[in-house]
């Protein structure tokens, strides 16, 4: 047996791979608490990007999809970077994700799963590592070895013999091999076009064999990446009316011009698998890259094309794709991948020790995917979200296999994936819950994946809120440091002493704490604000003041100074507000005028930076806190006009504002809030009378008998004596 290990205990898991679905996978398991290793053969993670005889890496290749589009939600590309990064980048990119999050050290490098067998515990693994064959046992397979290393060449092959010689894309590395040599090219995907614009510069003569239509897109599309546009309709519409409006955008850029040109595609653009290229249209029309028809026979070095046309060629390159392959796994259990089907593309309907991440076929980029299905294997295996009834399961599969060949046809349905539309399923899954008992430990699984290892800053860390804060973040995972007036060292998180008011001291405490955090932001949470009596009649006070300075000009301060870090991480910015803000309450005029004027800073922020932080405002009602014990002590508590909540509440609305895949707008800490929001915004009348009656009784019951603050509104009521 060689070297071994210790047979796995129950509940262990081996994901094969170390490409980005791998990698993904183990991050979501590691996160859940899930044991886990990784397999993978080569001496690297990193997948199809390495640069390597075994993988289909060439030095020239560029992303097709753009960075917004491509990127894991918790790690952001570099904004120094192209739109498309390339090969070398999106290497370093995900070996840096790998290495941010501990996956390296879950991974068995340079070991290959030579077989995996069925048992009645799970699975018996039959290795070969560095040391040599071992087996080894564990509870749940999961396979993410990808899909792009065993090249398909066309079946049956076409008649006649090429005496030239053939490859296939897999093996291309770069241009200068075909140096002085006539290429065709066969194929029309992002690869053909790529490699026929590197070989243009070099091959004495390129020609491109489409045996069917394409669509070629620019890759910026009236002043934007082309799939952004995309990915922004795809929220609001269906695929079938966003193709019309995507077709008419292209027709509006009018890339049409004279000259040879590939052959448009029969299908729409959302119905075939778009290349995108600047340069083979233009290469096109200016005869640098000839176009042909499929191929019908070979005769020689002739080849004889399906309108009748011949060409001498010395090289035929292949970019006719890959076949799905688990060589790994009994043929009679999964004969054949591509057409395996899979219950949201992830479970299997009849093996429940068995997954996959990676096994599709995306309209974008494969990261986002192969990271939402990585959170939905890791929830199920963690038990917090149960595997539907088998019946279920079927008929999911079922209609949506149905609505991929409505749109593909037959070109592998099992594997079509709308990026948009499955990333939002994955997200709705994961938001169910089972029971409510239990609903802070539900959430501590399901946040922890979003949370650990980000780095926030809270303000007003050492008050009741901001204690609370750190407390939460901390326990989910994060690295958090507090702002606050003085350091605390009793706080729950280390709290560096900064006026919030004073520019120059705002500047050293974000820097303080943007070192002590290790040199970026990815959460700012703009808690701290102070409160007190206010009346709106009297003129503004030291007080009135203060609570603006702190409340906005505090909160506007420090977001000013950390935002440079947040949009390098593609954070998040929220502000805990208050219900005051669009329900003005008397007495305390202050306050709420400084809690609207966060709000409107809010909105504007999000207009001004939203493409790239995202920017949420909270709006909880009272909490039992010091900041009203001033407004008790003048004898004008509202205790009877506002309703107090849990402080435990507000907390799991700011994690949950944090945490959600898109930062969302407004979030209102409970029902009644939500209530009392809708109401203020749509029946601001309506909702002045409710408050005028409530504070008329409140006086009636000789509420503020006592307040000189409020002699005014006794007066006015009738109510001085």
């Amino acid at each position: 047996m060689g070297a071994g290990r210790e047979t796995a205990g129950p509940g262990r898991v081996a994901v094969v791979g170390g490409g980005v679905a791998g990698i993904a996978a183990v991050k979501a398991l590691i996160e859940a608490g899930v044991e886990v290793f990784g397999l993978e053969r080569a001496g690297e993670l990193g997948g199809l990007w390495r640069l390597s005889d075994d993988t289909a890496a060439y030095e020239g290749l560029r992303l097709n999809t753009s960075k917004p589009r491509t990127e894991f939600s918790d790690h952001p590309m570099p904004p120094e970077w192209p739109d498309y990064p390339s090969r070398a980048q999106l290497l370093a990119y995900v070996q840096e994700y790998a290495e941010r999050f501990g996956v390296p050290e879950h991974y068995r490098m340079r070991t290959e799963l030579v077989a995996a067998r069925r048992t009645g515990e799970g699975w018996l693994l039959a290795l070969d590592g560095p040391d040599g064959p071992y087996e080894e046992a564990v509870a749940h397979l999961v396979v993410a070895n990808g899909h792009n290393h065993t090249p398909r060449l066309p079946e049956p092959p076409y008649p006649g013999t090429f005496a030239g010689t053939s490859s296939h894309a897999h093996a291309y590395r770069e241009p200068a091999e075909f140096a002085g040599r006539r290429v065709l090219v066969v194929g029309t995907g992002n690869s053909a076009m790529d490699i026929a614009t590197e070989l243009a510069g070099r091959a004495s003569e390129v020609l491109i064999s489409a045996r069917r239509g394409v669509w070629v897109l620019p890759k910026r599309l009236l002043g934007r990446p082309t799939d952004q546009w995309n990915g922004a309709l795809a929220a609001v519409l269906p695929w079938r009316l966003r193709q019309r409006v995507s077709q008419a955008m292209l027709r509006l850029a009018g890339r049409g011009g004279k000259g040879p040109a590939l052959p448009p595609s029969p299908e729409g653009v959302l119905q075939d698998h778009p290349t995108l290229s600047d340069t083979v249209p233009a290469l096109v029309a200016a005869g640098r890259i000839g176009v042909r028809t499929g191929i019908e026979r070979f005769e020689g070095r002739r080849v004889r094309f399906t309108d009748g046309r011949e060409d001498e060629v010395d090289h035929v390159l292949w970019c006719t794709g890959y076949r799905a392959t688990v060589p790994f796994l009994d043929p009679e259990l999964v004969p054949d991948p591509a057409r395996l089907p899979l219950y949201r593309h992830v479970f299997p309907l009849d093996e429940p020790a068995l997954s996959f991440v990676g096994l599709m076929q995306s309209t974008g980029s494969a990261l986002p995917v192969v990271e939402a299905q990585g959170r939905l294997l890791a929830a199920h295996l963690s038990g917090r979200l149960r595997r539907p009834h088998r019946d279920r399961m079927l008929a999911a599969v079922t209609s949506e296999l149905h609505a991929a060949r409505d749109r593909w046809g037959t070109k592998r349905p099992h594997m079509r994936i709308d990026v948009d539309r499955y990333l939002r399923q994955v997200a709705r899954d994961l938001a169910e819950r089972r029971g409510t008992a239990s609903s802070l430990a539900v959430e501590r699984r399901g946040t922890a994946s979003s949370l650990a290892g980000r780095r926030v800053i809270v303000t007003g860390a050492a008050g009741t809120f901001g204690r609370a804060l750190g407390d939460r973040f901390t326990a989910l995972g994060a690295r958090v440091v507090g702002l606050d007036l003085v350091a605390d060292e009793t706080a729950p998180v280390p709290v560096v002493g900064c006026d919030l008011t004073d520019p120059e001291s705002v500047t050293k405490g974000v820097e303080e704490a943007v070192r002590l955090l290790g040199g970026g932001v990815d959460v700012l949470v703009n808690n701290a604000g102070r409160g007190g009596p206010a009346p709106a009649e009297l003129r503004p006070s030291e007080e009135v003041h203060t609570q603006l300075r702190l409340n906005l000009l505090g909160a506007w301060e420090v977001t000013a100074a950390a935002l440079p870090h947040l949009e390098r991480a593609r954070g998040r910015v929220v502000f805990v507000a208050s219900r005051m803000a669009l329900l003005p309450l008397p007495l305390a005029a202050a306050y709420g005028v400084s809690k609207r004027a966060l709000a409107a800073y809010a909105d504007t922020l999000r207009l001004e930076v939203g493409t790239h932080v995202g920017v949420t405002t909270v709006y909880p009602s009272m909490v039992r806190s010091p900041i009203h014990d001033s407004t008790r002590e003048a004898g004008l508590s509202l205790d009877g006009v506002s309703r107090p909540e849990p402080l435990e509440g507000v907390v799991s609305a700011v994690v949950s504002a944090v945490t959600a895949r898109r930062a969302p707008r407004d979030v209102a800490t409970t029902s009644r809030g939500r209530a009392e929001m809708a109401l203020a915004r749509h029946a601001p009348a309506l909702t002045d009378r409710i408050v005028r009656r409530t504070v008329a009784s409140r006086l009636a019951a000789g509420a503020f008998a006592k307040a000189p603050l409020a002699e005014g509104l006794r007066r006015r009521h009738g109510r001085d004596g």
